[in-house]
């Protein structure tokens, strides 16, 4: 091998070398570029993973108080109704218990009451047993006397002492076409239900 062919053969593999650097940077570069694109792409998902994560954290974390609070709302009116329940049994045995002028003023009232709001008629006429020696024929004429004036005499009355009235007094058409339940018991309910209304707003 002459020296031109030897000089030819050390360009040629110079050029070869030189291509091969030329290739090996340019896949050096491209797997730079590569590595830090998936590793962009991974922060990204990482990111959103952890977004994602929180999210489903935060969710959970109102469900949680969500759920504590409407205990906390049941418990506290269960609380609130057992304390109604409470008075109002307390009074009502109290008011039941009242006995002489004071029952007999509380029967009147209550009587005139339930007749101004129910004007004349035939009425059945319904009471604790034990008031049986208060409230009597002339005793309902006097208290419709009061409460309708002139009205009173198209009154009539049917006494019917009843077992489950312990206090007050109940009026009942004889057709059934009106009543007036003016009962302890039953004015006690209508307060209880004003008391829970007062007590939601």
């Amino acid at each position: 091998m002459d020296s031109q062919e030897q000089r030819l053969q050390q360009e040629i593999l110079a050029d070869a070398q030189k291509k091969a650097e030329h290739i090996r940077a340019k896949a050096l570069t491209e797997k730079e570029r590569m590595l830090k694109k998936f590793q962009q792409e991974l922060a990204v998902r990482r990111k959103e993973r952890l977004a994602e994560v929180e999210a489903e954290i935060a969710q959970q974390t109102r469900n949680i108080e969500n759920s504590l609070g409407m205990e906390k709302r049941k418990h506290w009116l269960r609380n609130r109704e057992d304390s109604i329940q409470q008075l109002f049994t307390e009074t009502k045995v109290q008011a039941e218990q009242i006995s002489g002028s004071d029952r007999e003023q509380s029967l009147a009232l209550l009587a005139e009451e339930a007749l101004t709001a129910l004007a004349d008629g035939e009425y059945q006429v319904q009471f604790a047993p034990r008031d049986g020696g208060l409230i009597t024929l002339d005793w309902l004429t006097q208290r419709s006397q009061a409460a309708l004036g002139e009205q009173a005499q198209n009154c009539s009355f049917k006494l019917q002492p009843s077992a489950d009235i312990e206090g007050g007094i109940r009026f009942v058409a004889c057709n059934h076409s009106r009543s007036f339940d003016n009962t302890y018991a039953a004015r006690l309910n209508l307060l209880q239900d004003k008391l829970r209304s007062l007590l939601a707003e």
